[in-house]
């Protein structure tokens, strides 16, 4: 069944948007020269080439797409029930990864702040979007 066009509705298209964005963008970056150049070093020194960037950009390509497929009633509901709490839990396990145990406070608090009231917020339109079920 089709959702009835509200502000929820283009809440839902926004969010879906943005994340397919977001994913597109991550897997792109990932494969960039600078990124290619990092890894690289990181390789010398023996440090870990963190894949974390290119799963969170597929996880965000496709619950962009989840969002918008939403849109038209072509996912079951329970289905699409479970699929939003998986992408709620990533969200905040991206939050915590990137805002509180690699970065606290960093470059400066107030661009900190900035940045994970940003996702918070994205995390709680994630949240809202699945409320009206």
């Amino acid at each position: 069944m089709k959702k009835e066009i509200n502000a929820m509705f283009f809440l839902q298209v926004m969010l879906g948007l943005m994340l397919v964005s977001f994913g597109i963008l991550a897997i792109q970056g990932y494969n960039s020269s600078g990124a290619e150049l990092v890894r690289g070093v990181n390789k010398l020194f023996g440090k870990s080439n963190d894949i974390f960037p290119i799963v969170f950009g597929i996880i965000q390509l496709a619950a962009g797409i989840i969002m918008l497929i939403d849109l038209v009633g072509a996912i079951p509901e329970n289905l699409f029930r479970i699929l939003h709490i998986i992408i709620c839990i990533v969200w905040l396990i991206n939050i915590v990864m990137n805002f509180i145990l690699a970065d606290l406070f960093k470059p400066d608090f107030l661009k900190w702040l900035v940045g994970f009231t940003t996702q918070a917020v994205i995390l709680l339109a994630l949240w809202i979007t699945g409320k009206e079920y």
